[in-house]
């Protein structure tokens, strides 16, 4: 019962926590993912760490972190100059950041032949085999924390929405696959779940699937109710405002009769109608009304309760590999951060596809009229700071003229 207690109280705090990083905003949030991966691979590398042998390579560690660095600035700076690539301010303006994201291809491609020619010479004789096993398991561990969370980006600016709601459902899941667990665990089906992790159950898998799904029809439709999760930003910043905008048609009730007339091709629309007109029930229940978003989380919280807690069981099987509980010790009852975040992952890369695939936004006459106008209206500001800054010059070089004159007259 304390070890329940303690396992909650640190959830609370957690998700206290994590609702105050979402009300700074998005580049905040940006901010966390970041410092999760972080936290993250070096719990991982930690894993075969081996310290006799590392006493005899000073500079090992740095360069398994120079090669997550580099990893990073890819995925991030690519994210980043896609979104900014839309963005009037950025591209009329010029700057070592512009440069570096528009390049970042190049640049990546620079430091990784450079960290691929050191890594190579830092190889010593009698721990090649050690330092080859280290840098494969370090990529693996980027591919692990970096490569699945590269869409995390487009995430958190695509709305609020998009992250808030996948991160949440992975929560929903794995708390209630723990007290699910607990309360009936073995109660009602005796066959073992899981080779690699004795202490899950059926009862825990399964009941925590049906409230996943529960919760993920309530949640959406309270966050489509908020501005602020499902506005778009236009630009990176700072400074923590509110959104304002009109909410999209995804985020707006709707009845379940003209869900499905929209959905269906235009040669069965017509009978859709007729069978609803012709069926009471049918009719009745197509009046309800919910969010298109609503089916979305539906779709994404049968992810998170059959697949995604795969992550988890690659954890654990990492764990019982190398003969360790916890990845880390850093929050009470919890574990480590990959022991918390490890089902995240794969959340977010199918978040991503499932948005690429089923919620693009197709591009109409009004938005590139919007973008144009954007354009335009940057433009003829930069034009005016630029008359003004040169005739400012011409004035300054006009007086300079004529005091030159003067002195000349002078003499």
């Amino acid at each position: 019962m304390k070890k329940m207690m303690v396992r909650a109280v640190m959830g609370i705090s957690m998700m206290i926590t994590f609702g105050g990083i979402i009300y700074l905003g998005h580049c905040y949030l940006c901010m966390l993912v970041f410092a999760l991966q972080c936290f993250i691979f070096s719990e991982l590398v930690g894993v075969r760490k081996r310290q006799a042998a590392e006493r005899r390579l000073p500079l090992f560690r740095s360069i398994q972190w120079a090669w997550f660095f580099v990893a990073a600035f890819f995925t991030w700076s690519a994210s980043i100059c896609q979104f900014l690539e839309n963005s009037p301010r950025f591209t009329a303006s010029w700057s070592a950041a512009r440069i570096i994201l528009e390049n970042n291809m190049l640049v990546s491609f620079s430091l990784y032949t450079l960290l691929l020619m050191v890594s190579v010479l830092s190889l010593r004789k009698g721990l090649y085999k050690y330092q080859i096993t280290q840098y494969t398991w370090t990529m693996v561990t980027i591919c692990i924390v970096v490569f699945q969370t590269q869409a995390v980006f487009h995430l958190i600016y695509a709305g609020l929405f998009w992250f808030v709601l996948p991160s949440s459902l992975v929560i929903c899941n794995d708390i209630m696959a723990y007290y699910c667990g607990q309360l009936f665990g073995k109660k009602l089906i005796r066959r073992r779940f899981l080779e690699l992790s004795p202490n899950k159950t059926w009862e825990g898998f399964l009941g925590s699937a049906v409230c996943t799904m529960l919760f993920a029809l309530w949640f959406s439709r309270r966050l489509c109710a908020y501005k602020w999760m499902t506005c778009v930003p236009e630009e990176i910043t700072l400074s923590v405002h509110s959104l304002s905008c009109e909410p999209g048609q995804m985020y707006r009730p709707q009845s379940i009769e003209a869900i499905i007339g929209d959905a269906l091709p235009s040669g069965m629309k017509a009978s859709w109608e007729v069978l609803a007109a012709s069926i009471p029930a049918v009719h009745q229940v197509g009046q309800f009304q919910i969010c298109r978003a609503q089916i979305h989380a539906l779709s994404l919280g049968f992810f998170a309760s059959f697949a995604a807690p795969f992550g988890g069981f690659l954890s654990s099987a990492i764990k019982r590999a190398y003969g360790i509980k916890d990845f880390n010790n850093l929050i009470p009852g919890h574990g480590g951060m990959m022991d918390r975040f490890d089902c995240q992952f794969v959340m977010f890369l199918c978040t991503y596809v499932h948005i690429r695939t089923f919620c693009q936004t197709p591009v109409t006459v009004e938005m590139l009229l919007a973008t144009a106008a954007g354009y335009l209206a940057f433009a003829n500001a930069a034009n005016e700071k630029i008359l003004r800054t040169t005739a400012s010059s011409m004035n300054f070089q006009h007086q300079q003229l004529q005091s030159f004159e003067a002195s000349c007259s002078y003499i």
